[in-house]
């Protein structure tokens, strides 16, 4: 009787070895972003906001124009309340890289540190106030061997309103 309690009691550790060794795998923060400043916005003016991205070291991710139409683009999407517009996003030209899966095809990449552009609107008539941007970029992270599958992280900043 004690060998399969012995048995039972090693495949238990394995399995809780292996869910420990997978977790942060599964976790994996290939992309992270840098906390926005305070973002203030005249009534009736826009603004630049830089948002600030870092890649993992050991990532890269497809820019917002890849080269082929089978690869998935970098791409932010951003909500903002009534008394604001997004009119313009403006992402970093890509990197163009080889890797060792197609050596002979350059690919356009971010890695590293990159940064996007947003231009804010404020309407004339917006009330003075703070107001949330929220959205996502969306990636899809890969190594020099695989590409995973896509993913999203969430963006989110507050925009202070101030009149004339």
């Amino acid at each position: 009787m004690t060998k399969p309690a012995g048995t039972v009691a090693a495949v238990v550790f394995f399995l809780a070895t292996l869910g420990l060794a997978q977790a942060p795998s599964e976790k994996q923060s290939y992309v992270i972003m840098a906390p926005v400043g305070n973002v203030q916005l005249r009534a009736g003016a826009s603004t630049s906001v830089e948002m600030d991205f870092r890649i993992g070291s050991e990532f890269h991710i497809n820019s917002h124009h890849p080269k082929a139409d089978y690869l998935i683009p970098t791409v932010l999407k951003l909500n903002a309340p009534e008394q604001l517009t997004v009119a313009d996003l403006k992402y970093p030209e890509g990197e163009e890289m080889a890797f060792a899966f197609a050596p002979n095809d350059k690919l356009s990449v971010y890695s590293g540190d990159f940064s996007i552009n947003a231009v804010l609107k404020a309407p004339a008539k917006a009330a003075a106030g703070s107001y949330p941007v929220k959205g996502e970029l969306r990636f899809q992270a890969c190594d020099h061997s695989a590409c995973y599958p896509p993913r999203s992280i969430p963006v989110q900043f507050q925009v202070t309103v101030v009149k004339k």
